[in-house]
């Protein structure tokens, strides 16, 4: 029993530290340009079923399914998880090696780091190609 309950203790532990993640600094130009949309980010596409992961409502609050074409944005950029964010329902348009889409901001994915985008399967396969390697490099803006 008291293997057990330790186990369980650090097993909170390293999902609380895991979440204390330090958000980049940006500059007031920096942010500027992110809010106007003219600021490209580079990082990760990675593609996640929203219905079955989660639930259907996605941390900005509108209903998502498998099909929607949305966007989970990283921790990062998106901020306190468990608030709305200042992004959510701002349009993304992404390019990867397969094309390029817009998607709507509509969830948030805490695991991704700053620049990355999880993407529903829709979005993915447009943009990165096939779903069996799970990821791909992407660039990415706000429109």
């Amino acid at each position: 029993m008291m293997m057990r309950s330790t186990l369980l203790f650090v097993a909170m532990v390293m999902v609380m530290v895991s979440l204390v993640v330090a958000a980049p600094i940006q500059s007031s130009e920096e942010n500027h340009l992110e809010k106007r949309g003219k600021k490209t980010f580079k990082g990760t596409a990675t593609w996640f079923l929203p219905a079955s992961e989660g639930g259907s409502t996605g941390a900005c609050g509108p209903k998502e399914n498998n099909h929607s074409p949305i966007v989970a944005l990283n921790r990062p950029q998106y901020g306190n998880t468990s608030k709305k964010s200042k992004w959510c329902g701002k349009k993304v348009r992404i390019t990867g090696p397969k094309g390029s889409v817009t998607a709507t901001v509509n969830d948030a994915c805490p695991e991704c780091k700053h620049g990355d985008l999880d993407l529903t399967p829709v979005l993915f396969k447009k943009v990165v190609g096939k779903m069996d390697k799970g990821v791909g490099k992407i660039k990415w803006h706000f429109v």
